[in-house]
């Protein structure tokens, strides 16, 4: 299966006081970061992020929203990607959150052996920015938004939910200058 990668990169990062994506985390911003543990794994990347496309400077496709829907969540991404994914004749796309640095090495080759649509999970906690979908699926995603559904979870109910039970979680969010400082500490300690 052909599958791509898309980074969202839209949020506003109001609790972070800035951008997020382009937040340093030990010298290297969040979306660099997230970019090298997604890149390896997929066979092209895009970011999903309104605005001006040069401010990322990593040489890869930034879609934005259709038109009219900027600002109307992750969703709005997750549909511009699989446009995007379908244009390049992939089957599927694996969408990631910029704050997310620490995503598994094994995130799309196990939320491809799940066998459809399926998303993240650890310790009980669901991670519907992790996902995979099925570009197939673009229909059935299509109306649920013009139905003015927003919720990621909506859109992936029965979907399989994946496991990745580790010790540091490999899904924490980095919100906050609180959690940018718990992250920089997890990085001086050598932890994956």
């Amino acid at each position: 299966m052909r599958i791509a990668g898309i980074i969202l990169a839209g949020g506003q990062g109001r609790r972070m006081g800035r951008e997020k994506a382009l937040v340093p985390l030990a010298g290297v911003p969040l979306i660099a970061r997230v970019l090298a543990r997604l890149a390896p794994q997929v066979e092209a990347v895009a970011i999903s992020a309104n605005g001006d496309p040069g401010r990322f400077g990593l040489g890869l496709p930034v879609l934005p929203d259709r038109p009219g829907e900027s600002g109307l969540g992750p969703m709005a991404g997750i549909r511009a990607g699989l446009d995007w994914a379908a244009g390049i004749g992939a089957e599927a796309l694996v969408s990631t959150a910029t704050d997310t640095p620490f995503l598994p090495e094994d995130l799309v080759e196990r939320l491809a052996a799940a066998g459809g649509p399926a998303h993240a999970q650890s310790f009980g906690r669901d991670h519907y920015t992790a996902a995979l979908w099925r570009v197939a699926d673009r229909p059935r995603i299509d109306a649920l938004f013009a139905a003015d559904e927003r919720r990621m979870r909506a859109y992936l109910a029965g979907a399989v939910a994946v496991p990745f039970d580790t010790t540091p979680d490999p899904f924490a969010n980095l919100n906050t200058p609180e959690d940018l400082a718990r992250a920089e500490d997890r990085l001086r300690q050598n932890a994956p």
